[in-house]
């Protein structure tokens, strides 16, 4: 039932979108922690006026939080391909720094 407020609360109503339904086209393409950070920005930022009325920081500083935190997981993803590379053996063809001994 839409009306329900446990179910649907009106701080997660904008219009005819449900926060749900944004954050489920979020992270369509999105799986684990990334995933549950983009939502967590997304859900934190839908409701922050409506939810804390009296704190509107509140739910900001959250959606910071995670923001954050999804910085630093893409940041070590993209650490974790340069370490990757640099480990892998150099291919016959292509040439060392030192060039060729020969």
């Amino acid at each position: 039932m839409i009306d329900d407020p446990v179910n649907h609360p009106p701080h997660y109503q904008r219009g005819n979108l449900e926060c749900i339904d944004a954050i489920t086209a979020a992270v369509e393409d999105k799986r684990g922690l990334e995933a549950v950070c983009v939502a967590n920005v997304i859900k934190y930022l839908w409701r922050y006026r409506d939810k804390h009325p009296d704190d509107p920081s509140c739910d900001p500083r959250k959606a910071r939080w995670y923001l954050d935190r999804l910085i630093e997981l893409l940041e070590d993803e993209e650490l974790q391909k340069v370490i990757d590379e640099l480990d892998d053996p150099l291919p016959e063809s292509r040439p060392t720094a030192l060039g060729s001994m020969d």
